[in-house]
């Protein structure tokens, strides 16, 4: 079975040994430290915690204080017959809480010298984030007691259940603020490069008003206010260039005016001169222009006489000569109409002959057309059906899938003494770690995330990794199935 990241504790292991007379419950368990690195993406590192503080009391008093060793290990003995509380601490960091009553055990069992042993699987300490409901880390996470009939301490089922619920909404509730925490920085990355230094700020100061202690944030201030100065100075250059630029052309402007005042002077005093010279010019034209005028009309009357001498002349010579051009233009008219009809005729003809073609084509075309209409729908009709059957299928998968993990989680909430993750004893049942989530639901939620944003490449690596943890799952081969339809090749 692949090692899965437990939310509570992973495992419990029971030893019953006979030692001196006298009996007490030895508790034993790992305590580690979970801390993210967080920029425009997430990274977890956990590893083991030395000097976390160990408290083991009984009605508020303290009964036993410790601390893990360099490997985070420690052990505490409790005593018999009472209720008593464990908590795991470290400074800025959650505390964690683990009920133990050694009540109802048998007086048979103290007079045989009895000493039981319980290992708790281990806990993880991580630091609170703003805005997140850490209330239900007050109460045990889980509770152990002594079973009569089975004669063996283990966890009670239902504070380990409600445990657990607790432990997985504060997980989903810290992985949406660092999700929304990385995708702004991201946002901000982006603006920064472009660079939209204003819009880069917001997105930096949006980020540390949601997580205030991480350091990316303010690391990227740093660079928009570089960004900034920059762009204020690019700004106040330009301007100043803008503004000898502006006074070079009101220059320029000004000598153009006054370089146009004595232009128009000039040409005013030229015009002035030139209307005279060309009034002076003209009246000698009009003079000119008149006597030309006489003698022109003079000329003309004296040839318009002699033009009309000719035409009466030519008139009369050509009226016999007109009859007869008159008559074979006429007949020429009449020839060339019929010719004409006739063109008109045979141009009719064929356009009725090309239009009845044209028609015809159309008409088969149409019918070509039908037909492979009808094929299309048979075919679309097909390709619907084997949709629907394939997304019936995967529903199917999907249901499958999910009975399956149920079972699976039931059969480790429940334990069982063939379950090789229990370790070894006679203790039944498994509880998962203190803080911390399935490996395979986180990776299969990430993976569906980015499906959604059909962001496939990233997709299809988690929903590998999914499939290394939860090997031949239906639910994640389909979606990968998908995944890689879309990233091949169009």
């Amino acid at each position: 079975m692949l090692k899965r990241i437990s939310l509570i504790a992973t495992g419990l292991v029971f030893s019953l040994n006979v030692w001196s007379q006298g009996w007490t419950l030895k508790l034993s368990s790992n305590v580690e430290i979970r801390n993210w690195k967080l920029t425009s993406t997430y990274e977890k590192e956990e590893k083991s915690l030395g000097g976390a503080k160990i408290v083991l009391s009984k009605a508020g008093a303290v009964v036993v204080e410790t601390t893990t060793d360099s490997r985070g290990d420690f052990s505490v003995n409790v005593p018999a017959d009472g209720e008593f509380l464990l908590t795991v601490s470290y400074p800025g960091y959650n505390t964690k809480r683990f009920a133990v009553s050694t009540k109802g055990v048998p007086e048979d069992f103290a007079k045989d010298d009895w000493k039981p042993t319980f290992s708790i699987g281990g806990f993880i300490m991580a630091r609170p984030y703003p805005g997140i409901d850490y209330s239900g880390l007050e109460q045990p996470l889980v509770k152990v007691i002594f079973f009569p009939k089975k004669k063996l301490f283990n966890a009670d089922e239902d504070v380990t259940e409600n445990g657990l619920n607790t432990v997985m909404k504060i997980y989903e509730a810290e992985n949406a603020l660092i999700t929304k925490f990385c995708n702004t920085n991201k946002a901000g990355d982006a603006a920064l490069a472009k660079p939209d230094c204003p819009l880069a700020k917001k997105l930096y100061q949006e980020a540390m008003a949601l997580i205030p202690f991480e350091t990316y944030p303010p690391m990227q201030l740093a660079k928009v206010g570089e960004c900034l100065k920059n762009a204020n100075e690019a700004q106040a250059k330009a301007a100043e260039e803008a503004a000898k630029k502006a006074a070079a052309e009101q220059a320029a402007k000004e000598k153009a005016i006054a370089d146009a005042v004595a232009k128009a002077k000039a040409d005013a005093d030229a015009a002035a001169k030139a209307a005279a010279d060309k009034a002076a010019a003209a009246n000698k034209a009009a003079q000119e222009k008149e006597a030309a005028a006489k003698a022109k009309a003079d000329e003309a009357a004296k040839a318009l006489a002699n033009e009309k001498a000719e035409k009466e002349r030519k008139q009369k010579e050509g009226l016999a000569k007109s009859k007869a051009e008159d008559d074979a233009a006429i007949k020429a008219a009449e020839d060339k109409r019929k010719q004409k009809e006739k063109e008109r005729a045979e141009a009719e003809a064929k356009a009725k002959e090309e239009a009845l073609a044209d028609a015809k084509a159309k008409a088969e075309e149409k019918k070509e057309k039908e037909r492979k209409q009808k094929e299309g729908m048979a075919k679309a009709k097909a390709e619907d059906e084997a949709e629907a059957k394939a997304l019936a299928d995967k529903r199917e998968a999907e249901r499958l899938a999910k009975e399956e993990e149920a079972k699976k989680l039931k059969y480790e909430t429940s334990g069982s003494d063939k379950d090789p993750s229990v370790g070894h004893g006679n203790s039944k049942y498994h509880i998962p770690g203190v803080l911390g989530a399935d490996k395979y639901k986180a990776t299969i939620k990430r993976a569906d995330d980015l499906f959604k944003m059909k962001r496939w490449a990233e997709a299809k690596t988690a929903y590998e990794e999914a499939l290394g943890y939860k090997k031949d799952d239906a639910y994640a081969t389909s979606k990968l199935e998908i995944v890689n339809k879309n990233l091949a090749p169009k």
